[in-house]
């Protein structure tokens, strides 16, 4: 012995010198290695993604009926083409057949209105005129017109009507000064 410092085979020297000759050529087979995954670190935790999806679609929703909304009261605006019925006024209805009625006037739907708290005029000649009977010789100021309110004829009807659009060839928003307006609400503070 030299005296040296000698080192001595490792164990996986000494198995392959203890292997046969055609067992060594052959390379030693790694095991594979396992698949690494590599995430991307998310820039949300997963509470704060919840709390966003509780706020989108409520949100979404609003913005949808809104929208909805809007585009229905866009369609019926462009689509009325009459004077918007004020419902604190009452309204002059005038028919195809020369008849006009007074009352609250409110839009069913597309093909009827209804009349309501319903008024009309009636004109009476005097008797004591010989030439009553002469409508050419009756005068304008020889004429009253009384407005009657409707429920007291002989059919006896409901205070309320029924329209055919149809029929109605317009009406108009009365004023509260107006002689008719003011004509029902003295009716009214009589109490009949």
């Amino acid at each position: 012995m030299d005296g040296g410092f000698r080192t001595s085979p490792r164990p996986t020297e000494r198995r392959a010198a203890a292997q046969p000759a055609y067992q060594q050529a052959q390379p030693a087979v790694e095991p594979p290695k396992p698949a690494v995954h590599h995430t991307v670190p998310a820039h949300h935790s997963t509470k704060e993604k919840k709390s966003f999806k509780r706020f989108l679609w409520p949100l979404i929703i609003i913005v949808v009926v809104l929208v909805a909304a809007g585009g229905w009261f866009a369609w019926s605006k462009m689509n009325s083409g009459a004077v918007a019925i004020d419902s604190g006024k009452y309204q002059a209805v005038f028919f195809n057949n020369g008849q006009i009625y007074f009352g609250k006037l409110q839009s069913v739907n597309n093909d009827y209105m209804k009349l309501t708290d319903i008024f009309y005029l009636q004109s009476q000649q005097p008797t004591d005129n010989k030439d009553a009977t002469n409508p050419q010789k009756t005068s304008a100021s020889q004429t009253n017109v009384q407005l009657i309110k409707l429920g007291d004829e002989i059919h006896g009807p409901e205070d309320e009507m029924v329209i055919s659009k149809d029929q109605v060839l317009f009406y108009e928003n009365l004023k509260p000064d107006g002689k008719v307006a003011q004509s029902i609400q003295k009716f009214k503070d009589s109490g009949k």
